[in-house]
């Protein structure tokens, strides 16, 4: 493979420094082989013989974005039944293969995907890796260990929970470590568990969480005892520091934190991924595409809590991490990814320059990699964004797919040219629902609400105005 020379743009290597002009890069077997002066690094290319330039002259030269929540088998759902039930295994895995490719062409490099259905998210990862379809870099988690208490459990305690579902059901402790080691044996390199419950969660939505720090120990010990990373659906702040205290890896959302739970947390030095977008997106856009007002409304709470407890977690330096949730409604796979990062500056106060970091290299931490992926630095893969703008002046540039001129990995232009296929949607994906608004069309519906309404009734109405 050609080396590939970068130059004339200005660096911003996302180790913290301060961007860098009159900087280059010379890319070669997949790394950043050279990083320095302009003038140095073409000196060094010229040595290693022919090679391609790419000119970046008036752009940002940055690492590829790196998600820490992205559910690449879930396929855009808007309802549980379509997460837990639609669409059989066989379809799923071709359909995250295609998203995948979307998630890459919108800047994302890589992915930690903290929660698969069946083992898919598996299968796409070694897919990628041996070259068989395009997609980010991916850590992958299966299905989540949940109790009937938690964010797993949807379904009636009367019916067998679904083999389909994205968590497993283990309301033991011997259960949750033999689901610990089946999943190591099947190649996770993470552990989720489904720690509390979720606004859409009667049962499960003010859990304090049905883990005991046993529990948590356990699983937590079983899973680096086999050589794994776990993490944790938290939303509460009573589960976040339980799980921090027991040795978890990273925490998922942490959205209701006291001073005594930050407290844990910091003591731990656990980092912790928001999940901002799924919250405010559905809180900017889904009220007008029919979304439950208590839905919205659970959403505005918690992202209200999570702004006063986890902005005081940044400042007391917890390291945050971006992740969406893409593969929910709100978040559509390839869309909103770098939207996170202006939540992150808009809810938690971060700069631009740890909302940068926030989205790449301790965005990295989740999935392991950090060491080979989320900066620019020499040895690193050259997983790499030349951006038409400055995103330290203006964050929203990287959400414009337009002005993302090169995306690179491992030293690879991806083709941003050549359109994805436009793809039509079963019916079978979605719940079979046979009316979408919960009102019914009683007698008293129609004679307010309804255009057409029976003659009897249209006359009884007449009648009425003749009267008056």
């Amino acid at each position: 493979m050609a080396g590939t020379l970068i130059t004339g743009g200005t660096i911003i290597d996302c180790t913290g420094g301060k961007p860098k002009k009159n900087t280059a890069l010379f890319v070669e077997n997949g790394r950043i082989a050279k990083l320095g002066t302009a003038e140095a690094v073409k000196a060094f290319a010229a040595k290693r013989g022919p090679h391609k330039t790419i000119d970046a002259s008036g752009m940002t030269v940055m690492p590829g974005l790196v998600d820490a929540h992205c559910h690449i088998s879930y396929g855009d759902i808007l309802s549980v039944e379509e997460l837990d039930l639609y669409a059989g295994v066989e379809f799923r895995a071709i359909r995250a293969a295609h998203n995948a490719k979307k998630v890459l062409r919108a800047g994302v490099t890589a992915i930690c995907d903290p929660g698969s259905t069946w083992n898919i998210s598996v299968a796409v990862r070694d897919a990628i890796n041996c070259g068989m379809i395009e997609g980010p870099r991916m850590a992958s988690a299966g299905r989540y260990i949940t109790t009937f208490n938690a964010i797993g459990s949807f379904w009636p305690t009367w019916m067998e929970h679904p083999q389909s579902s994205f968590a497993v059901l283990c309301n033991s402790r011997d259960e949750m470590i033999t689901e610990v080691r089946r999943e190591v044996k099947e190649g996770v390199d993470i552990v989720k568990v489904a720690g509390d419950g979720d606004a859409v969660q009667s049962h499960a939505r003010e859990s304090e969480g049905s883990l005991s720090p046993d529990d948590l120990r356990a699983i937590a010990d079983t899973t680096h005892r086999l050589g794994r990373r776990c993490t944790i659906h938290a939303r509460t702040g009573v589960v976040a520091a339980a799980a921090a205290e027991a040795g978890f890896d990273w925490l998922i959302h942490a959205s209701y934190l006291n001073d005594q739970q930050l407290g844990v947390i910091l003591r731990k030095r656990t980092p912790i991924n928001p999940t901002l977008s799924l919250l405010a997106n559905a809180v900017d856009w889904a009220p007008e595409l029919g979304a439950p007002a208590g839905l919205i409304e659970a959403y505005k709470r918690e992202l209200e809590a999570a702004s006063r407890g986890l902005s005081k977690a940044y400042k007391e330096g917890v390291m945050i991490m971006a992740g969406t949730d893409s593969g929910q409604g709100a978040v559509p796979y390839g869309e909103w990814h770098a939207r996170e990062l202006e939540h992150l500056m808009n809810y938690l106060g971060l700069s631009a320059m740890d909302a940068l970091k926030a989205g790449t290299i301790h965005a990295a931490v989740a999935t392991g990699m950090q060491n080979e992926i989320g900066t620019l630095e020499e040895g690193k893969y050259a997983d790499i964004l030349v951006v038409d703008g400055d995103p330290l002046a203006d964050i929203q540039v990287l959400q414009d797919k337009a002005r993302l001129k090169v995306i690179m990995k491992g030293g690879v232009v991806i083709d941003t040219e050549t359109p994805l296929p436009e793809r039509s949607i079963y019916a079978w994906e979605k719940p079979m629902l046979y009316w979408n608004d919960p009102r019914l069309p009683g007698q008293d519906y129609v004679r307010q609400h309804a255009a057409n309404k029976p003659d009897w009734m249209k006359k009884k109405a007449s009648s009425r105005r003749a009267a008056e």
